[in-house]
Protein backbone atom coordinates (compact mmCIF):
# COMPACT_ATOMS: atom_id res chain seq x y z
CA UNK A 1 0.00 0.00 0.00
CA UNK A 2 2.54 2.56 0.70
CA UNK A 3 4.35 1.55 -2.65
CA UNK A 4 1.06 2.36 -4.25
CA UNK A 5 0.73 5.77 -2.66
CA UNK A 6 4.79 6.38 -3.37
CA UNK A 7 4.25 5.83 -7.11
CA UNK A 8 1.04 7.84 -7.33
CA UNK A 9 2.41 10.72 -5.82
CA UNK A 10 5.49 10.35 -7.76
CA UNK A 11 3.62 9.80 -11.05
CA UNK A 12 1.93 13.61 -9.85
CA UNK A 13 4.87 15.53 -9.15
CA UNK A 14 5.77 14.24 -13.09
CA UNK A 15 3.01 15.28 -14.19
CA UNK A 16 2.79 18.30 -12.49
CA UNK A 17 6.49 19.27 -13.94
CA UNK A 18 5.61 18.30 -16.79
CA UNK A 19 2.53 20.47 -17.24
CA UNK A 20 5.12 23.66 -16.09
CA UNK A 21 7.45 22.60 -18.63
CA UNK A 22 4.62 22.96 -21.40
CA UNK A 23 2.99 25.72 -20.15
CA UNK A 24 7.30 28.14 -20.29
CA UNK A 25 7.52 26.48 -23.97
CA UNK A 26 4.12 27.81 -25.36
CA UNK A 27 4.78 31.63 -23.41
CA UNK A 28 8.31 31.38 -24.35
CA UNK A 29 7.03 30.87 -28.20
CA UNK A 30 4.66 33.79 -28.37
CA UNK A 31 6.90 36.14 -26.49
CA UNK A 32 9.23 35.41 -29.33
CA UNK A 33 6.60 35.81 -31.72
CA UNK A 34 5.19 39.13 -30.44
CA UNK A 35 9.03 40.45 -30.00
CA UNK A 36 9.79 39.44 -34.45
CA UNK A 37 6.31 41.21 -34.82
CA UNK A 38 7.75 44.31 -33.17
CA UNK A 39 11.17 44.01 -34.96
CA UNK A 40 9.55 43.72 -37.91
CA UNK A 41 6.88 46.97 -37.28
CA UNK A 42 9.66 49.23 -36.12
CA UNK A 43 12.00 47.47 -39.28
CA UNK A 44 9.22 48.84 -41.38
CA UNK A 45 8.76 52.56 -39.50
CA UNK A 46 12.54 53.02 -40.25
CA UNK A 47 12.28 51.90 -43.71
CA UNK A 48 9.50 54.36 -43.81
CA UNK A 49 11.43 57.46 -42.51
CA UNK A 50 14.56 56.71 -44.79
CA UNK A 51 11.83 56.72 -47.40
CA UNK A 52 10.61 60.42 -46.91
CA UNK A 53 13.52 61.57 -45.39
CA UNK A 54 15.89 60.49 -48.31
CA UNK A 55 19.10 59.86 -48.24
CA UNK A 56 20.99 62.25 -46.51
CA UNK A 57 18.76 61.62 -43.49
CA UNK A 58 20.91 59.08 -42.52
CA UNK A 59 23.36 61.40 -41.68
CA UNK A 60 21.94 63.49 -38.89
CA UNK A 61 24.32 63.16 -35.65
CA UNK A 62 27.76 64.73 -36.20
CA UNK A 63 30.62 62.27 -35.43
CA UNK A 64 33.30 63.97 -32.92
CA UNK A 65 34.22 66.10 -36.18
CA UNK A 66 31.60 68.80 -37.22
CA UNK A 67 29.46 67.65 -39.55
CA UNK A 68 29.37 69.27 -43.46
CA UNK A 69 26.46 71.57 -43.61
CA UNK A 70 23.32 69.71 -45.77
CA UNK A 71 19.95 71.51 -46.44
CA UNK A 72 17.85 70.39 -43.31
CA UNK A 73 14.32 69.50 -43.77
CA UNK A 74 11.23 71.80 -42.67
CA UNK A 75 9.56 70.92 -39.52
CA UNK A 76 6.78 72.65 -37.59
CA UNK A 77 7.23 75.61 -35.25
CA UNK A 78 9.60 74.87 -32.82
CA UNK A 79 7.81 76.24 -30.03
CA UNK A 80 5.33 72.80 -30.66
CA UNK A 81 8.50 71.27 -30.62
CA UNK A 82 8.73 71.44 -27.13
CA UNK A 83 6.64 72.62 -24.04
CA UNK A 84 7.43 75.51 -22.79
CA UNK A 85 7.02 74.74 -18.81
CA UNK A 86 6.86 71.41 -17.55
CA UNK A 87 3.37 72.18 -16.16
CA UNK A 88 2.62 71.90 -20.09
CA UNK A 89 3.29 67.99 -19.83
CA UNK A 90 5.83 65.64 -20.00
CA UNK A 91 8.84 65.73 -22.15
CA UNK A 92 8.43 64.96 -25.51
CA UNK A 93 10.95 62.51 -27.16
CA UNK A 94 11.86 63.88 -30.59
CA UNK A 95 13.47 62.20 -33.44
CA UNK A 96 16.99 63.25 -34.58
CA UNK A 97 15.92 65.19 -37.73
CA UNK A 98 14.05 67.66 -35.55
CA UNK A 99 16.97 67.86 -33.10
CA UNK A 100 19.46 68.44 -35.80
CA UNK A 101 16.74 71.10 -37.02
CA UNK A 102 16.53 73.07 -33.77
CA UNK A 103 20.48 73.15 -34.04
CA UNK A 104 20.73 74.98 -37.39
CA UNK A 105 22.54 71.10 -38.42
CA UNK A 106 24.71 71.48 -35.33
CA UNK A 107 25.96 75.16 -36.40
CA UNK A 108 28.77 75.89 -34.32
CA UNK A 109 27.57 79.72 -34.40
CA UNK A 110 24.70 78.47 -32.04
CA UNK A 111 27.44 76.90 -29.22
CA UNK A 112 26.94 78.60 -25.95
CA UNK A 113 28.72 75.87 -23.71
CA UNK A 114 30.88 73.03 -23.85
CA UNK A 115 31.71 69.63 -21.49
CA UNK A 116 33.44 66.57 -21.56
CA UNK A 117 31.67 65.04 -24.30
CA UNK A 118 28.63 67.09 -24.55
CA UNK A 119 27.74 70.71 -26.81
CA UNK A 120 25.41 72.88 -25.85
CA UNK A 121 23.42 74.92 -28.26
CA UNK A 122 20.51 77.96 -27.76
CA UNK A 123 17.74 76.37 -30.19
CA UNK A 124 18.23 77.91 -34.08
CA UNK A 125 15.15 80.10 -35.31
CA UNK A 126 16.57 80.29 -38.96
CA UNK A 127 14.46 76.71 -40.42
CA UNK A 128 11.72 77.10 -37.60
CA UNK A 129 9.81 79.87 -35.73
CA UNK A 130 11.26 81.28 -33.09
CA UNK A 131 11.61 79.45 -29.61
CA UNK A 132 9.30 81.10 -26.43
CA UNK A 133 11.21 81.31 -24.45
CA UNK A 134 14.08 79.75 -25.79
CA UNK A 135 15.14 76.46 -24.88
CA UNK A 136 19.07 74.93 -24.90
CA UNK A 137 19.89 72.03 -26.74
CA UNK A 138 22.58 69.84 -25.27
CA UNK A 139 23.86 67.20 -27.89
CA UNK A 140 25.85 64.23 -25.78
CA UNK A 141 28.26 62.50 -28.38
CA UNK A 142 29.97 58.91 -26.85
CA UNK A 143 32.05 57.77 -29.84
CA UNK A 144 32.33 54.11 -28.79
CA UNK A 145 32.99 55.77 -24.73
CA UNK A 146 30.56 53.63 -22.43
CA UNK A 147 31.07 55.88 -19.54
CA UNK A 148 29.50 59.54 -21.43
CA UNK A 149 26.75 56.99 -22.61
CA UNK A 150 25.92 55.97 -19.05
CA UNK A 151 26.36 59.56 -17.86
CA UNK A 152 23.37 60.92 -20.72
CA UNK A 153 21.71 58.02 -19.47
CA UNK A 154 22.04 58.78 -15.88
CA UNK A 155 20.67 62.25 -16.23
CA UNK A 156 17.85 61.60 -18.73
CA UNK A 157 16.52 59.27 -16.11
CA UNK A 158 16.93 62.24 -13.74
CA UNK A 159 15.35 65.25 -15.17
CA UNK A 160 12.54 63.34 -16.28
CA UNK A 161 11.86 62.51 -13.18
CA UNK A 162 12.91 65.35 -10.95
CA UNK A 163 10.28 68.61 -10.16
CA UNK A 164 12.37 71.18 -8.31
CA UNK A 165 12.27 75.11 -9.38
CA UNK A 166 15.72 75.00 -8.77
CA UNK A 167 16.87 72.28 -11.01
CA UNK A 168 17.11 72.55 -14.47
CA UNK A 169 13.97 71.57 -16.80
CA UNK A 170 13.86 69.04 -19.35
CA UNK A 171 11.33 69.67 -21.96
CA UNK A 172 12.43 67.12 -24.61
CA UNK A 173 15.06 64.95 -25.22
CA UNK A 174 16.31 62.35 -28.15
CA UNK A 175 17.72 59.01 -26.78
CA UNK A 176 17.63 56.36 -29.66
CA UNK A 177 20.61 57.63 -31.90
CA UNK A 178 23.58 55.26 -32.17
CA UNK A 179 26.06 58.06 -31.70
CA UNK A 180 24.57 60.90 -29.48
CA UNK A 181 21.62 61.68 -27.24
CA UNK A 182 20.01 65.33 -26.69
CA UNK A 183 18.65 66.87 -24.17
CA UNK A 184 16.48 69.97 -24.54
CA UNK A 185 16.56 72.26 -21.41
CA UNK A 186 15.14 75.60 -20.34
CA UNK A 187 17.74 78.35 -21.26
CA UNK A 188 18.86 81.04 -18.76
CA UNK A 189 20.86 84.12 -20.28
CA UNK A 190 22.45 84.95 -17.23
CA UNK A 191 25.65 82.18 -18.33
CA UNK A 192 27.05 80.70 -15.11
CA UNK A 193 27.75 81.73 -11.48
CA UNK A 194 31.57 81.07 -12.19
CA UNK A 195 30.91 83.79 -15.13
CA UNK A 196 28.85 85.97 -12.81
CA UNK A 197 31.77 85.91 -10.10
CA UNK A 198 35.07 85.90 -11.55
CA UNK A 199 34.68 85.89 -15.14
CA UNK A 200 34.87 89.81 -15.44
CA UNK A 201 31.60 90.68 -15.68
CA UNK A 202 30.77 94.07 -14.93
CA UNK A 203 28.65 94.78 -12.56
CA UNK A 204 29.65 92.41 -10.01
CA UNK A 205 26.87 90.30 -8.80
CA UNK A 206 25.53 91.80 -6.01
CA UNK A 207 25.60 90.63 -2.78
CA UNK A 208 22.14 89.81 -2.08
CA UNK A 209 21.57 87.97 -5.41
CA UNK A 210 24.45 85.70 -4.11
CA UNK A 211 23.03 84.94 -1.21
CA UNK A 212 19.79 83.88 -2.99
CA UNK A 213 21.46 81.69 -5.49
CA UNK A 214 23.55 80.03 -2.69
CA UNK A 215 20.42 79.62 -0.38
CA UNK A 216 18.45 78.23 -3.99
CA UNK A 217 21.09 75.90 -4.79
CA UNK A 218 21.25 74.51 -0.88
CA UNK A 219 17.54 74.09 -2.09
CA UNK A 220 17.84 71.89 -4.96
CA UNK A 221 20.87 70.02 -3.21
CA UNK A 222 18.07 68.92 -0.31
CA UNK A 223 15.73 68.46 -2.64
CA UNK A 224 18.12 65.78 -4.10
CA UNK A 225 19.49 64.22 -1.24
CA UNK A 226 15.79 64.08 0.82
CA UNK A 227 14.30 62.31 -2.29
CA UNK A 228 13.24 58.77 -3.00
CA UNK A 229 15.62 57.42 -3.76
CA UNK A 230 17.90 60.16 -2.41
CA UNK A 231 20.40 60.86 -4.94
CA UNK A 232 23.81 62.72 -4.89
CA UNK A 233 25.11 65.59 -7.35
CA UNK A 234 28.58 64.47 -7.95
CA UNK A 235 29.55 67.87 -9.54
CA UNK A 236 28.57 70.58 -7.80
CA UNK A 237 30.20 73.40 -8.94
CA UNK A 238 29.76 77.61 -9.64
CA UNK A 239 29.95 76.31 -13.35
CA UNK A 240 26.95 73.92 -12.56
CA UNK A 241 24.61 76.52 -11.46
CA UNK A 242 22.65 78.61 -14.14
CA UNK A 243 21.58 82.19 -13.64
CA UNK A 244 18.86 84.38 -15.49
CA UNK A 245 19.53 87.11 -16.77
CA UNK A 246 18.68 89.21 -13.62
CA UNK A 247 21.11 87.04 -11.91
CA UNK A 248 17.93 85.97 -9.55
CA UNK A 249 17.02 82.92 -11.03
CA UNK A 250 19.40 80.15 -9.95
CA UNK A 251 19.05 76.41 -11.45
CA UNK A 252 21.44 73.69 -10.55
CA UNK A 253 22.22 71.31 -14.10
CA UNK A 254 24.58 68.74 -15.34
CA UNK A 255 23.81 65.86 -13.02
CA UNK A 256 25.57 63.43 -15.57
CA UNK A 257 27.93 62.12 -12.38
CA UNK A 258 24.89 61.76 -9.94
CA UNK A 259 24.88 58.44 -8.29
CA UNK A 260 21.17 57.24 -6.89
CA UNK A 261 19.70 54.63 -4.74
CA UNK A 262 21.99 54.90 -1.48
CA UNK A 263 20.51 52.79 1.08
CA UNK A 264 23.20 53.88 3.62
CA UNK A 265 25.28 57.12 4.06
CA UNK A 266 27.80 56.24 1.61
CA UNK A 267 28.55 54.06 -1.48
CA UNK A 268 31.80 53.43 -3.32
CA UNK A 269 31.56 54.25 -6.67
CA UNK A 270 34.00 53.94 -10.03
CA UNK A 271 34.28 57.42 -11.64
CA UNK A 272 36.08 60.19 -10.19
CA UNK A 273 33.16 62.84 -8.59
CA UNK A 274 33.65 66.89 -8.72
CA UNK A 275 35.52 69.73 -10.68
CA UNK A 276 38.77 71.03 -9.77
CA UNK A 277 39.16 72.41 -6.61
CA UNK A 278 35.03 71.36 -5.28
CA UNK A 279 36.05 67.64 -5.23
CA UNK A 280 36.05 65.78 -1.43
CA UNK A 281 39.79 64.93 -0.13
CA UNK A 282 37.90 62.42 1.83
CA UNK A 283 36.92 60.92 -1.68
CA UNK A 284 40.41 61.59 -3.13
CA UNK A 285 41.35 58.94 0.19
CA UNK A 286 38.82 56.42 -0.01
CA UNK A 287 37.18 56.35 -3.44
CA UNK A 288 33.60 56.51 -1.25
CA UNK A 289 31.53 59.41 -2.40
CA UNK A 290 28.59 59.95 -0.26
CA UNK A 291 26.05 63.17 0.17
CA UNK A 292 28.55 64.80 2.46
CA UNK A 293 30.78 64.75 -0.93
CA UNK A 294 27.61 67.47 -2.21
CA UNK A 295 27.79 69.03 0.83
CA UNK A 296 31.67 70.35 1.28
CA UNK A 297 31.59 70.99 -2.27
CA UNK A 298 28.94 73.56 -1.83
CA UNK A 299 30.94 74.60 1.34
CA UNK A 300 33.45 75.58 -1.75
CA UNK A 301 30.76 77.54 -3.41
CA UNK A 302 29.83 79.70 -0.55
CA UNK A 303 33.48 80.33 0.04
CA UNK A 304 33.46 81.45 -3.85
CA UNK A 305 30.15 83.61 -3.22
CA UNK A 306 31.74 85.45 -0.35
CA UNK A 307 34.95 86.37 -1.80
CA UNK A 308 34.88 85.95 -5.72
CA UNK A 309 37.89 84.13 -6.17
CA UNK A 310 37.88 80.86 -8.17
CA UNK A 311 37.61 77.47 -6.81
CA UNK A 312 41.24 76.29 -8.34
CA UNK A 313 43.52 78.54 -9.39
CA UNK A 314 45.11 82.15 -7.89
CA UNK A 315 42.71 84.73 -8.41
CA UNK A 316 43.77 87.12 -11.37
CA UNK A 317 43.03 91.32 -11.53
CA UNK A 318 39.77 90.35 -12.82
CA UNK A 319 38.96 87.71 -10.39
CA UNK A 320 39.50 85.07 -12.88
CA UNK A 321 42.11 82.14 -12.20
CA UNK A 322 45.70 83.33 -12.72
CA UNK A 323 47.61 80.33 -10.92
CA UNK A 324 47.81 77.26 -8.88
CA UNK A 325 46.24 76.57 -5.82
CA UNK A 326 42.80 75.91 -4.40
CA UNK A 327 40.57 78.41 -2.42
CA UNK A 328 40.39 76.12 0.08
CA UNK A 329 43.82 74.96 1.02
CA UNK A 330 44.95 79.14 0.71
CA UNK A 331 41.84 80.19 2.71
CA UNK A 332 40.21 77.86 4.83
CA UNK A 333 43.07 78.20 7.91
CA UNK A 334 42.38 81.62 7.70
CA UNK A 335 38.34 81.52 7.89
CA UNK A 336 38.79 79.18 10.65
CA UNK A 337 40.60 81.40 12.76
CA UNK A 338 39.76 84.89 11.73
CA UNK A 339 36.40 84.75 9.63
CA UNK A 340 36.60 86.54 6.30
CA UNK A 341 37.30 89.98 7.74
CA UNK A 342 39.31 91.19 4.74
CA UNK A 343 38.39 88.75 2.35
CA UNK A 344 35.06 89.83 0.96
CA UNK A 345 35.28 90.44 -2.83
CA UNK A 346 36.85 93.90 -3.21
CA UNK A 347 34.76 94.27 -6.38
CA UNK A 348 31.64 94.89 -3.79
CA UNK A 349 33.35 97.72 -1.60
CA UNK A 350 31.36 98.02 1.31
CA UNK A 351 27.79 97.25 -0.78
CA UNK A 352 27.47 93.41 1.25
CA UNK A 353 26.63 92.41 4.75
CA UNK A 354 29.95 91.73 6.93
CA UNK A 355 27.79 90.46 10.06
CA UNK A 356 26.04 87.99 7.32
CA UNK A 357 29.46 87.15 5.66
CA UNK A 358 31.13 85.96 8.43
CA UNK A 359 27.94 84.47 9.73
CA UNK A 360 27.94 82.81 5.86
CA UNK A 361 31.71 81.46 6.41
CA UNK A 362 31.08 79.78 9.33
CA UNK A 363 28.20 77.78 7.84
CA UNK A 364 31.21 77.03 4.90
CA UNK A 365 33.76 75.88 7.41
CA UNK A 366 31.26 73.40 9.12
CA UNK A 367 30.45 72.23 5.20
CA UNK A 368 34.04 71.67 4.74
CA UNK A 369 34.92 69.34 8.00
CA UNK A 370 37.78 67.17 6.93
CA UNK A 371 35.78 64.25 8.28
CA UNK A 372 32.15 63.61 6.79
CA UNK A 373 30.12 62.66 9.90
CA UNK A 374 30.97 66.16 11.11
CA UNK A 375 29.60 68.29 8.39
CA UNK A 376 25.72 69.24 8.46
CA UNK A 377 23.15 67.80 5.96
CA UNK A 378 21.86 70.04 3.30
CA UNK A 379 18.90 70.61 4.73
CA UNK A 380 20.82 72.20 7.94
CA UNK A 381 22.86 74.05 5.60
CA UNK A 382 19.95 75.63 3.46
CA UNK A 383 17.83 76.46 6.76
CA UNK A 384 20.91 78.37 8.46
CA UNK A 385 21.40 80.02 5.43
CA UNK A 386 17.75 81.58 4.93
CA UNK A 387 18.12 82.64 9.15
CA UNK A 388 21.66 83.86 8.75
CA UNK A 389 21.43 85.65 5.18
CA UNK A 390 17.67 86.29 5.40
CA UNK A 391 17.82 90.41 4.90
CA UNK A 392 20.07 90.15 1.96
CA UNK A 393 17.61 86.67 0.81
CA UNK A 394 14.45 89.20 1.16
CA UNK A 395 15.90 92.15 -1.02
CA UNK A 396 16.74 89.95 -3.79
CA UNK A 397 13.37 88.74 -3.52
CA UNK A 398 11.49 91.83 -3.61
CA UNK A 399 14.19 92.82 -6.39
CA UNK A 400 12.43 89.57 -8.08
CA UNK A 401 8.94 90.59 -7.91
CA UNK A 402 10.07 94.54 -8.48
CA UNK A 403 11.52 93.16 -12.06
CA UNK A 404 8.41 90.55 -12.68
CA UNK A 405 6.03 93.74 -12.30
CA UNK A 406 8.18 95.87 -14.59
Amino acid sequence: MDVAMALAILFFCLLLLSSAAITFLLLRHCLSGLRRRHRAAAAADDDAEAAEGGAGARQLMPPCSPPPQQELPLLRPAAKLVPSTKEEGEPRKLTWREVEALTGGFDEAAVVGRGGSSTVYLASSSRVAVVSPPVAVKVHRWCGGERWLRAFRQELDLLHRLRHPHIVSLLAYSDDHEEGGALVLEYLSGGTLADRLHGGASPPLPWRHRMRVVHDVAGALEHLHDGAPPVVHGDVSASNVLLDGRGLGARLCDLGSACEGFSAAVAPTRAAVGSPGYVDPFFLRTGIVSKKSDVYSFGVLLLEAITGSPAAGIPGPDGGAAGGGNLTARLLPRVRTEGVDGLADRRLGDDYDAAEAGDVARIAVECLAAQPGLRPTMAQVRAAIAEKAATSISTAHHDLHASDST
